[in-house]
């Protein structure tokens, strides 16, 4: 199966802040996206967002990767959809102490909600 990693993580950075560090770590069955922020709190300034952890399920990875063209892109447009709506309702705020992480927050992706 094509490594689509990079696609979504390029789908991902493209609707966080810029300064938003994204990273996927390997080895687990599902693909797993991981991302903070700089938050621009002027008390704090290096303070970051919780984490987000998206996990997209082998099974919605091996479905996308068996559509054509024209239903990868309507997959992408959903998955676009789908972290839009969860990024409106999310609160990125915390009140960890420094070098405390807070406990990420995690999104799954199942085949139903990325293909259709």
């Amino acid at each position: 199966m094509k490594d689509f990693a990079p696609h979504f993580r390029k789908l991902v950075e493209d609707q966080l802040p810029d300064d938003s560090r994204v990273l996927m770590p390997r080895g687990g069955q599902d693909m797993m996206i991981l991302a903070t922020w700089r938050l621009h709190d002027p008390l704090h300034p290096a303070k970051r967002s919780r984490m987000i952890r998206i996990l997209i399920s082998t099974e919605a990875l091996q479905d996308y990767a068996r559509g054509n063209d024209a239903l990868r892109l309507a997959s992408d447009a959903r998955f676009i959809a789908w972290l839009q709506r969860h990024l409106r309702s999310f609160d990125p705020n915390h009140s960890s102490q420094l070098g405390v992480e807070p406990p990420p927050v995690t999104w799954d992706l199942s085949t139903m909600l990325l293909n259709g």
